[in-house]
This record gives structure tokens, sequence and C-alpha cells, in this order.
């Protein structure tokens, strides 16, 4: 599953052959499982460009006069395998050209981690299913209806200003001995009490207590991006919430499944989970896209 955001400016060559009456399309793509990739369409008469990779919209905005970028994710636990993204840019008249982008998964090495945690929370009565169960219908209503509009800006902010524990995202665990799904998140190490910020500008889509997540709170960044902060002891904001980078959240604590105090960090990109110091790491700096491919314009006219 993959999935997508914006970014950065294109390289001189790129946006010369865009203003001589071109497209600019990306070349073949690879993405680590867990990370992230720009992609980006350039061509002085563009009006819209859209995208899609399976049944996932990719979601492109204006990074400057020319030029419309987006940035892929693989899901963490997504199979090695090659597709193709599908591109459409149109012109203000609403003539259309389109391509396809090679677009391929690499599999990506992640530790592997032991723990036990205390009964309840590994051997499942009916009332904890029927729990487990309002968690998970929870989080698929609010990732089933994203919001279109880009809400945030680069850069994106450590939620708390501790570290990441040592490759906790995409740890595959072993819990009370029993073979576990991988890792989603990115726990940073935060004393309880600690203020939890908002990565980014955002939408309160979900906020309240759960089974495995504790006292959580999801933000909607528009475009299929969303970032979660989990094992919550105190949340200061309600659903509806218009959040702005850098508010307070709530406090770190140790609730639902956790055998200790910190933050649980995570990112989904249109269903992709990734790592979300990806976002930190990528779209935060200035780095260069894969080399381009150039379309005439002219042909958007036959």
């Amino acid at each position: 599953m993959l999935a997508i955001v914006t970014v950065l400016l294109a390289p001189m060559d790129m946006v010369h052959r865009a203003a001589a009456g071109q497209i600019v399309w990306p070349r073949a793509l690879e993405v680590l499982q867990g990370e992230l990739v720009e992609v980006k369409v350039s061509g002085a008469e563009i009006a819209s460009v859209e995208g899609r990779l399976g049944r996932e919209k990719i979601f492109f905005y204006p990074t400057d006069a020319s030029t419309f970028s987006a940035i892929l994710g693989a899901d963490v636990d997504a199979k090695p395998l090659a597709s193709k993204l599908r591109l459409i840019a149109r012109n203000d008249a609403g003539a259309e050209i389109s391509t396809e982008v090679p677009v391929k998964i690499i599999a990506k090495a992640f530790r592997q981690e032991s723990f036990n945690v205390a009964p309840g929370f590994d051997q499942m009565t009916p009332e904890n299913l029927k729990e487990i169960r309002r968690e998970q219908a929870a989080f698929a209503r609010v990732f089933a209806a994203p919001s279109n509009e880009r809400l945030w800006d680069a850069p994106f902010l450590r939620p708390v200003p501790h570290e990441a524990s040592a490759s906790s995202f995409g740890r595959r665990r072993i819990i009370n001995g029993t073979p576990r799904a991988p890792h989603s998140g990115t726990d940073l190490s935060a004393p309880a009490g600690t203020d939890v910020v908002a990565a980014n500008h955002g939408k309160v889509v979900l906020a309240g207590n759960f089974f495995f997540a504790g006292g959580s709170i999801v933000l909607d960044h528009g475009g299929s991006l969303f970032t979660m902060y989990f094992h919550l002891s105190e949340i200061r904001v309600g659903e509806g919430a218009r959040v702005r980078k850098g508010d307070v959240l709530g406090l770190s604590g140790a609730t639902g499944r956790v055998t200790g105090a910190h933050l649980h960090w995570g990112a989904r990109l249109a269903n992709a989970r990734v790592d979300p110091l990806e976002l930190l790491h990528k779209i935060s700096k200035n780095w260069q896209p894969p080399g381009p491919s150039a379309t005439s314009l002219s042909e958007m006219e036959k």
C-alpha cells in the first residue's frame, strides 16, 4: 500500500525544459518498506495533476508556478513488488496527457524483539474483544475519510524533544511467545506528563481512550496524511478542533498496552503505515528526486 504528501523545488534543468513547453515526468521510483519517496511533475502550462496507484488516489499540490509534487510511502509490511503509478496532467483548457511510472517496493531489514505483557492484555476476554473491535472501528472510520485539503506545511516537528528508541519502527514483535504484527510507529522516550505537540497543522479527527493505544489522538493533515499520538495520560483537544504546528495535544503517559511511559508516534499515508521520522528527514530537507523524462505539452491538445 502506497501513499503521498508533497515537497520541494525542481532542479533548474527541469524548470527550463518545462518552460519550453514540455511536461517533465518522473522516471522509475523505488521505495523501501516504511519509507517515503518524492514524485514530481513539471510543466509551464500544467493546471493540475492527479495520480493513482492501485486503489489509492495520489494527491498532488503545486510547489511553484510550474511544478506539482507528491510523496509515495510504502507500508511497513508491504510485499516487495513492482507496480505502476498512473499520472494525468491537465492544462487550463482541460486537455490532458497521461503516463505510467514504474514503482518498485524494496524489502528492508527490521529488528525482532520479544517481551511479555500482563495476561489481561494478551488473553482476551469477551469484554476485551468488544473494546478491541470498538478501537478498530474508530480508527478505520477516520482513515476512510481523509480531507483532500492540504493543511500542513514543511517542516514537521518532533512531538516531544526526546529521541526514538533504537530501531523501534518496524520491529517484528513476539509477545508472550507469539509472533505479532510489526510495530507500525516510532516510540519516543517521554517521561509521564511530557507535553506532546502537533507535528504539523491539522484537524483532530479522533480523540479518546482505547484498549491497545490508550489515550489517543489522530490528526488529519490533508491529502491522506495522518499522524497518531498514543498512550497519552491526558488529552487536551477535542474531535473537530483545528490545531497549529506546535500546539499541545496532551501529556505523555503509559495508558493502553505498554510496559512504561513513552509516546507512540505514528504516520499513515493513504493507508500505508510509514516511519514518522521520515516526515522529519525528507520533507524538511532539499533532497533530489529521480531524473526526469520529458513529453511535449503540445500532445495535450491532440
